[in-house]
C-alpha cells in the first residue's frame, strides 16, 4: 500500500526523483547485508534511507510489474562486477540463491535530512514501497555485470526447501512411511473407496 504522503506527491503534475534502494541480504549464509542504491544524493555523497547508508552502485530491476492475473513476472536484477564483488560473492554464497532482495521506492523529498545541504524538514521515514524477492537463480555473468532472476517468496512450486523437491497436490512420503507423520488405521483403499 502506498504511504499517504507519498501518494500525495506522486499525484503531482512535477515530481521529486524516485529511488530504488536495495538490501542483499546474506545473513543466511553467514555474510553480511549489502546497500545499494543506483545514485547519489544532493550532496554527491552515499544516499542515506532511516539512518542507513545505501553505496552508490550500478544497479538495476526490470521488469517487476504487479498483476493480479496469470503467473507472476519474474525480475531480474542486473548488478555491475565492479572489482569483481559479484563474483566473490556468488563463488562465496552459493551463486546468491536463496538470497533475500528487498527492494525500497523513496521519493528524494522524504530521504533523511544528511542527504541536503540545508536539511529536509520533509523527512519521512515512513514514507517507502517496501518489495521482497529471493534470488531464485543467476541467469548471466560475464567481467562486467551478473544477471539474477528473483521470485516472490510465496512462490514454492519445484523449489528447494530446503533441500526438498516441492509439486503442487503431491506428497513426497511413502503413505503411513517414514516423514509422512500419519500412522492411524487405512480409511481407504488406493482406488478411493473406503475400507474398515
Amino acid at each position: 500500500m502506498i504511504p499517504e504522503k507519498m501518494n500525495a506527491e506522486v499525484d503531482k503534475t512535477s515530481q521529486g526523483v524516485l529511488l530504488d534502494l536495495f538490501e542483499v541480504d546474506l545473513t543466511k549464509f553467514g555474510g553480511s547485508i549489502y546497500y545499494f542504491c543506483n545514485q547519489q544524493n544532493e550532496l554527491g555523497n552515499n544516499v542515506v534511507w532511516r539512518g542507513i547508508e545505501y553505496q552508490a552502485y550500478p544497479i538495476q530491476l526490470e521488469g517487476a510489474e504487479l498483476t493480479n492475473e496469470g503467473a507472476s513476472n519474474r525480475p531480474k536484477l542486473t548488478v555491475s562486477n565492479v572489482e569483481g564483488l559479484v563474483v566473490g560473492l556468488a563463488e562465496q554464497y552459493d551463486l546468491l540463491i536463496g538470497a533475500k532482495v528487498v527492494r525500497r521506492q523513496v521519493l528524494e523529498v522524504f530521504l533523511d535530512a544528511v542527504n541536503f545541504e540545508n536539511g529536509n524538514a520533509k523527512a519521512d521515514p515512513t514514507q517507502e514501497l517496501v518489495t521482497l524477492y529471493i534470488v531464485g537463480q543467476m541467469t548471466a555473468l560475464d567481467k562486467f555485470t551478473a544477471t539474477f532472476t528473483l521470485n516472490l517468496p510465496t512462490e514454492t512450486d519445484d523449489a528447494l526447501i530446503p533441500a526438498r523437491l516441492i509439486i503442487a497436490n503431491v506428497c513426497g512420503w511413502e503413505f503411513r512411511g517414514d516423514g509422512c507423520g500419519y500412522d492411524g488405521f487405512a480409511i481407504m483403499d488406493q482406488f478411493g473407496n473406503p475400507t474398515t
